[in-house]
């Protein structure tokens, strides 16, 4: 990089400033401090993957964990020497490592999909061991709030009971001789007890000294306060010190032990910090990129920059916060055009380009997402040279000048086919002359060694150079003529012109100053940036317009396929209607042959007259006839209109009589009428009776379905057993928000059958979104009372707890 205030000049020291603030632990800060310039591609293109897939797994909907963990470094190097111990504050920051490594682990330890995987950052988590041994003992040790449990030991449980009977002891006592201090006047009456020193003492007034015995430990600045230990109470301040003393004592034989299992996972221990650190670092700059709107573009192996829709990320932020829209840049390099030379009015966003493309270049290289569009394409350089505003020196009695032409020296000493050369105002700070024909010989040398550059200048030469020469190409700043202002769009291509006279014009230069500098450049000389602009322009339309074509042109072939999808559809629909009405006229034949075999049967068992017998025989083959003349209507029908009439249709035009045989819309069971009422029916379904509107029954050939009767199945087993299985809590962290929503319906389902009340449902806090879905869920329950935080010491904004009006 050069010069090396570098980030400074680009402002990249915000850009890791908001990275580093969105860090969770120490490592994954030192990381973001140590970010530098990379130009290995394959390193490269592993942090940027890294992020990448990260990004993609936040925007999945899965709850990514935090990853967060005190300092540990330093209590990690303290507690190699034998004899030493881990203090309680790193053991904390211990479990909080051990804890974010089971988490994370529960993320990736699912079976994925072949287009939702992770293999980078799988990897990265393979390699995480999350100690259960460890976490164990430390569960054993350490309470939730980070204190030493009183069941550490059996030692330090016999204190801690001891202290809590001396400390209530002490206080009855001096309760007492508080009131007792009160009613003699020795004491204020709003005085109380205070602590100094691990000691209770009393506050009386100086004048009490000798009526209260006992021991002065202190006296307030005012002198009109002694603070005495009386005498009653020394012995039991005496032993609650001999006990805190002992509590200590056994804290410490506690930590040594947990230490002395420890150390020899200190290996492992250290790995886990780096690799959580290095997950935490991509989810940092993954959270970077989702608040710069930014992406991981494409990179090709070839010096080829394709940039569509970039953005200055801190020029954005700064013109939002004034509700102002960036305007996005287009840049293109190429083996063709290495070098962009830009030109166009003052304030026209020459600057801002050049900055943008340097520092977005220079996030890219360093791993970080940019702001540009995904179709875009980037390509990578060794170095990075910059020649940017007001450099003069004063130590060294430079001027600007003096200062440019020393860096265009070391330009031309250093750079070589594979770096960015990024300098404003070139040639300027001199007499205008020999400062372009300066500068036209410096760009003829950055051409003949091959590197890719932006360059910004007024001069006409360079505009010229860049016309007739390869390697080189013109591009704009546009400018509205009209209202004589900037538009701050890149236009490649064509040169851009100063509008000197537009702009001083605008401003309020009077009429003869303006015609007099015409006058001395020539009228041609200003008419020309009129033409150049009306040229700009109408090619500027044109690519619009050929570009709107190409996008009508492909939306036209995304239709056409669509059409296509959706004909193809439509034949295969169409088949299966057939086939199922094929079915469902087979299906209504066998009924009707099975209507045909019981009349037969009932005139033999009946033994009915001949005339009953011969009136049964012609209404069957009525029934008959009418169906075989609607199977063959159907085989006539046209193809395309028709395929969807079908026998059924003529059974659902007949009428619905009571004592007649029905389906239900959507069901094959068959039942009877037994009434009929205004718009509604009552229909013997088997063993059920219901009353169904008309418009969901239609009429059918089969017989009604019997009454079957079926031994009783006992569930109650099975609901005993359910409820006995039943926990009051559930843990959705690691899910995916729709096997969420679906766990916690079951999960309320039990609970309002069962009368549990309250639940409690775990998701962690990671960045909310499950915390979200899951309240928006219980909103839609009816039986659902109200929810809310857990307790903090419980678990707080981690866990809802739900209450259910039973």
């Amino acid at each position: 990089m050069f010069p090396s205030s570098f980030e400074e000049r680009l402002d990249f020291g915000v850009i890791r400033a908001d990275l580093r603030r969105l860090c969770d632990n120490e490592v994954s800060r030192h990381f973001t401090d140590q970010m530098t310039f990379l130009t290995d591609p394959k390193e490269i293109t592993e942090r940027l993957t890294q992020v990448k897939e990260m990004m993609h797994l936040m925007q999945s909907g899965r709850d990514v964990p935090s990853l967060r963990f005190g300092d540990l470094k330093t209590h990690i190097y303290g507690i190699r020497p034998e004899g030493s111990f881990l203090p309680v504050e790193g053991v904390v920051a211990l479990a909080d490592l051990l804890s974010a490594c089971v988490d994370i682990v529960k993320v990736f330890d699912r079976p994925q999909d072949d287009d939702d995987s992770y293999p980078t950052l799988s990897k990265i988590v393979s390699g995480i061991d999350s100690l259960p041994d460890i976490r164990r003992r430390i569960h054993n040790l350490i309470d939730e709030e980070g204190n030493i449990k009183d069941t550490a030991s059996k030692e330090l449980r016999e204190i801690r009971h001891e202290l809590r009977r001396l400390n209530s002891s002490i206080g009855t006592t001096m309760q007492s001789l508080l009131k007792h201090a009160q009613s003699q006047g020795w004491v204020e009456k709003d005085a109380h007890p205070t602590v100094r020193e691990g000691r209770l003492l009393l506050p009386i007034v100086p004048s009490a000294k000798r009526e209260l015995k006992g021991i002065v430990h202190d006296e307030s600045a005012t002198g009109r306060t002694l603070f005495v230990e009386p005498e009653q109470l020394v012995e039991m301040n005496n032993k609650i010190r001999e006990k805190l003393s002992e509590e200590k004592r056994e804290i410490t034989k506690l930590l040594k032990e947990f230490t002395g299992v420890l150390r020899p996972e200190l290996p492992a221990v250290q790995l886990n910090c780096t690799l959580i650190g290095v997950l935490d670092f991509a989810k940092a700059k993954a959270r970077l990129g989702a608040r710069l709107r930014a992406i991981v573009p494409h990179l090709t192996p070839h010096k080829k920059m394709e940039w569509f829709g970039a953005r200055h990320p801190l020029l954005e932020q700064h013109l939002r916060s004034q509700k102002k829209e960036i305007v996005p840049l287009d840049i293109r390099l190429s083996h063709e055009d290495r070098i962009l030379v830009i030109s166009g009015p003052n304030a026209g966003g020459k600057s801002a380009t050049l900055k943008a493309v340097g520092l977005l270049q220079y996030m890219l290289q360093c791993g970080l997402p940019i702001p540009i569009l995904d179709h875009s394409t980037c390509c990578l350089f060794k170095k990075i040279f910059l020649n940017l505003g007001d450099e003069q020196s004063l130590e060294n009695d430079l001027s600007t000048y003096s200062s440019h032409l020393l860096n265009m020296k070391y330009f031309c000493q250093n750079a070589d086919k594979h770096t960015l050369i990024l300098i404003d105002e070139f040639g300027s700070g001199t007499e205008p002359i020999i400062g372009g024909a300066i500068a036209e010989a410096l760009l003829n040398r950055f051409v003949e060694i091959g590197c890719y550059g932006m360059i910004t200048t007024h001069y006409g030469n360079l505009k010229d150079f860049s016309e007739t020469h390869k390697g080189v190409v013109n591009g704009a700043m546009l400018f509205d003529r009209q209202e004589i202002r900037p538009l701050y769009q890149l236009f490649i291509g064509k040169p851009g012109s100063s509008f000197a006279i537009e702009i001083a014009r605008k401003i309020g230069l009077s009429t003869d100053i303006l015609d007099y500098a015409t006058n001395l450049v020539g009228t041609d000389y200003v008419m020309q940036d009129k033409y150049l602009q009306d040229i700009m322009r109408d090619k500027k339309y044109w690519e619009e317009k050929r570009s709107k074509i190409h996008k009508q042109e492909k939306e036209l072939e995304q239709l056409k396929q669509k059409l296509n999808e959706r004909l193809e559809k439509l034949k295969t629909d169409r088949k299966e209607l057939i086939s199922k009405a094929e079915k469902e006229a087979i299906q209504i034949l066998s009924s009707a042959n099975a209507t045909v075999e019981k009349t037969i049967r009932e005139i033999k068992e009946k033994k009915a007259e001949k005339e009953s017998t011969m009136a049964l025989r012609r209404k069957l083959e009525e029934k008959k006839q009418n169906l075989l003349n609607n199977i063959t209507q159907k085989e006539k029908a046209p193809k395309e209109d028709k395929t969807t009439q079908t026998v059924t249709k003529k059974i659902v035009e007949a009428k619905i009589v009571v004592g007649g045989s029905v389906t239900v819309e959507g069901s094959n069971e068959v039942g009877e009428v037994i009434e009929l009422m205004k718009n509604k029916a009552r229909v013997r379904m088997g063993s059920l009776v219901m009353i169904l509107p008309i418009s969901k029954l239609k009429p059918s050939m089969r017989e009604a379905t019997g009454i079957i009767k079926r031994k009783p199945v006992a569930i109650e087993n099975m609901a005993d057993d359910r409820r006995l299985n039943f926990k009051p809590q559930l843990d959705c962290r690691g899910m995916r928000v729709d096997e969420a929503m679906q766990s916690v319906t079951y999960f309320i389902d039990d609970a309002i059958r069962f009368a549990y009340s309250p639940v409690r449902i775990l998701h962690g806090t990671g960045t909310g979104a499950l915390r979200e879905a899951i309240r928006q869920q219980l909103s839609a329950i009816p039986l659902v009372k109200r929810y809310k935080d857990e307790h903090v010491d419980l678990g707080g904004a981690g866990i809802t707890v739900v209450e259910l009006d039973l």
